[in-house]
């Protein structure tokens, strides 16, 4: 089976696309027919709103795909964000993740904390049972307030 790939993402949000304006459409022309059939449409607004969703919602996919693919060689192991700056105080809403350390003002547009680190590794930590991998600044703060029995040692 092939890996998808952004564009199969996107293909499919310019479909949902067309069919959100083809349900505009319908409810156009049912806006403009007789009293019983014009009532008729009163859930069309609803659905085309709901496949511009779908659309977005696949754009999105397809950007988080592509941020995966452009991950860049020796970038952290671990498979989440975090502030680069401050570690584990990330929060996002409404596609936007940002740090939530006073005076921090770092934000980014994708929901970073549900998407692997692509800082670059500056840091092997070692866990009690002997696990290695390697981390950023960001996650070696974190780890440095959490690891119980590793150690973490500067690249």
């Amino acid at each position: 089976m092939a890996t998808p790939t952004p564009a199969q993402a996107r293909e499919l949000a310019a479909r949902a696309d067309q069919l959100a304006a083809a349900i505009e459409v319908l409810r156009g022309e049912l806006r403009a027919g007789e009293d019983a059939l014009h009532r008729t449409g009163y859930r069309l607004d609803d659905a085309a709103s709901w496949v511009r969703q779908v659309a977005k919602d696949l754009q999105a996919t397809a950007s988080d795909m592509a941020r995966l693919a452009a991950l860049p060689a020796g970038a952290c192991a671990v498979p989440w964000g975090v502030c680069p700056e401050h570690g584990n105080t990330l929060f996002s809403s409404g596609g936007v993740t940002a740090c939530k350390s006073a005076g921090c003002r770092r934000a980014w547009g994708y929901n970073r904390d549900n998407t692997p680190c692509a800082e670059p590794a500056t840091h092997r930590l070692t866990d009690a049972d002997g696990v290695e991998a390697l981390i950023c600044d960001g996650h070696a703060i974190d780890a440095r307030n959490r690891l119980i029995g590793g150690r973490i040692e500067p690249l």
